[in-house]
C-alpha cells in the first residue's frame, strides 16, 4: 500500500528539520527528510524549523531552514513568523529574499491571540506568500505537561477566516470535527481560498473516503517528524477516492496554493 502511495508523487505540505523537544526519536535533519520523501514517492516538501517554535525567537530557526533547504528543489521553505516580535515584517522579508515561498504561524505555540494572524495575512497578500496556521502539532490528551502549546480554539479561526482577504490558507492539526465545526461557524460556505491538511484526520479507511466529499478542501500533510506519516499515506492508498480526488488531495491543492 505504501508503494500505491508512492506512486502518487503527492506534495507534503506539514514536514520540519529540527528536534521535537519531548521525544528523541522526533527529529529530522534535511537527510531524514529525503530519506521520508523516498520513502512516501513524495515530489515536494513545505518545511520550516521545529526551533522556531520552541526557541528564543523564530529568526534563528528561519535561518537555519533557509540555509538548509532553500537551494534543493525538493523542498519549499516556509518561515515562521511571530507577530509579537516588533521587527517581525523585517525578518519576513528577509526569509522571502532567501527564498522562502510561504509563512507559518503558530498561536498556540507563541501563545498570542489568533486576531494577530490577520496583520499576518495581510503582509502574505502584499508579498504573494501563501500562510499556514499550525492549529495543534500534537495530541493534547499526550502532550507533554512541559509544553508550552495549546490547541487553538476553532471559533477564533472561524472568526479570522471571515475578517480575511480572498488568500491561501492552509489550516493544520484540524480533525474532521473540527472542520465540521469551523464550516457551521461559517454558516456552511468556507471560503475556496481555505484548506486543511491530513495529519490528524486519521481513522478507519472510510475516514479518507468521506474527503471526497469534498477533496478540494484538502492536502496531505505528515507533521513529520513530530508525526508517523505511515498512517495518513495508507489510510489513502487504501481508501475508495477517485482518482480525481486523490490526486487533488496528495498534490493539486498544494500546487494551487503556490501558484
Amino acid at each position: 500500500m505504501l508503494r500505491a502511495f508512492a506512486d502518487l508523487g503527492a506534495t507534503d505540505t506539514t514536514c520540519f528539520v529540527g528536534q521535537w523537544p519531548y521525544r528523541l526519536s522526533a527529529a529530522a535533519d534535511v537527510e531524514g527528510l529525503h530519506g521520508h520523501a523516498d520513502r512516501l514517492g513524495l515530489r515536494s516538501l513545505w518545511v520550516s524549523h521545529l526551533a522556531s517554535l520552541f526557541g528564543f525567537d523564530t529568526r534563528t530557526g528561519n535561518e537555519a531552514v533557509l540555509a538548509a533547504c532553500a537551494d534543493d528543489p525538493l523542498f519549499r521553505v516556509f518561515a515562521t513568523i511571530d507577530p509579537r516580535d516588533p521587527s517581525w515584517q523585517d525578518e519576513l522579508d528577509d526569509a522571502a529574499s532567501a527564498g522562502a515561498v510561504g509563512v507559518r504561524v503558530a498561536p498556540g505555540f507563541h501563545r498570542y491571540e489568533v486576531a494577530e494572524v490577520r496583520q499576518v495575512i495581510d503582509a502574505c497578500v502584499e508579498r504573494g506568500l501563501a500562510l499556514q496556521l499550525i492549529a495543534r502539532l500534537d495530541d493534547a490528551r499526550v502532550r507533554h505537561p512541559l509544553s508550552p502549546a495549546v490547541d487553538v480554539e476553532v471559533h477564533r479561526i472561524a472568526d479570522l477566516v471571515r475578517r480575511s482577504p480572498p488568500h491561501p490558507l492552509l489550516l493544520s492539526g484540524l480533525n474532521r470535527a473540527d472542520w465540521l465545526e469551523l464550516n457551521r461557524h461559517l454558516g456552511d460556505a468556507a471560503p475556496e481560498w481555505l484548506r486543511l491538511d491530513l495529519w490528524h484526520v486519521n481513522g478507519p479507511t472510510r475516514v479518507a473516503d468521506r474527503l471526497g466529499d469534498d477533496p478540494e478542501r484538502w492536502a496531505f500533510g505528515s507533521a513529520f517528524p513530530v508525526q508517523t506519516p505511515e498512517a495518513t499515506a495508507l489510510q489513502l492508498a487504501a481508501s475508495a477516492l477517485s482518482p480525481a480526488a486523490l490526486s487533488a488531495i496528495t498534490s493539486g491543492n498544494a500546487a494551487a496554493m503556490l501558484a
